[in-house]
């Protein structure tokens, strides 16, 4: 698993950081700093957790090749976790928080590491608020392999969380969302005008 993201971020133009004992001084305590912000996500208290996401955020876009790494090691710890049926919980809470702070961050090199923790809606929203026609192909990626579990199950219970996520796209994004209605059938179709509905574009749906 951690392979092919390792891959994957090749592609993407992305290097393996350097050896730590090879860093400064002060790249070292940058670092150190992360790590424990990142430790604090796993807390059961929700109030550590958000004031550890907005720390994170507040060290912008030099914390993002950190949290790459720490996302992509809580990933593959969710997985081998769920393989051995246990509590995935710790982990869960930390790729949460992760994908809460870079979708704050709003860092573009973000992109690649985010599409490994979908579904979650974390980061989802995440992409949604870095913006962009990659994000905006990868969530729509996301509708056409789940075909109508996603959104209209989720829109069901919060619509408010599919509005947020396809308002942020502005013009593109309706645009996106009406080339899909015309071209796609069955499920995708249905989704999609869903979405459209959610979003409050009426014009759409005739």
């Amino acid at each position: 698993m951690k392979n092919r993201r390792r891959e994957a971020s090749r592609e993407h133009g992305f290097q393996d950081e350097t050896p730590e004992s090879g860093w400064s001084p002060q790249r070292q305590r940058f670092a150190e700093q992360v790590e424990l912000l990142v430790s604090a996500l796993r807390s059961t208290d929700e109030g550590v957790r958000e004031l550890s996401v907005v720390q994170i955020s507040l060290m912008g876009p030099k914390a993002v090749s950190y949290l790459s790494s720490a996302l992509e090691e809580a990933l593959d710890e969710s997985d081998i976790k769920q393989s051995a049926h246990e509590s995935m919980s710790g982990p869960e809470r930390a790729i949460a928080g992760i994908c809460s702070a870079l979708g704050i961050i709003r860092d573009s090199d973000a992109v690649v590491n985010l599409a490994a923790a979908l579904p979650r809606k974390e980061a989802v929203e995440a992409l949604a608020k870095i913006g962009g026609e990659r994000s905006l192909e990868l969530i729509m990626e996301m509708v056409e392999s789940r075909d109508s579990s996603w959104p209209s199950t989720s829109a069901d219970s919060d619509p408010a969380f599919v509005r947020r996520v396809f308002l942020r796209f502005g013009e593109a994004g309706r645009k996106r969302l009406q080339e899909e209605l015309a071209d796609a059938s069955g499920p995708k179709r249905a989704a999609v005008a869903e979405i459209i509905r959610i979003i409050g574009d009426p014009e759409g749906l005739e």
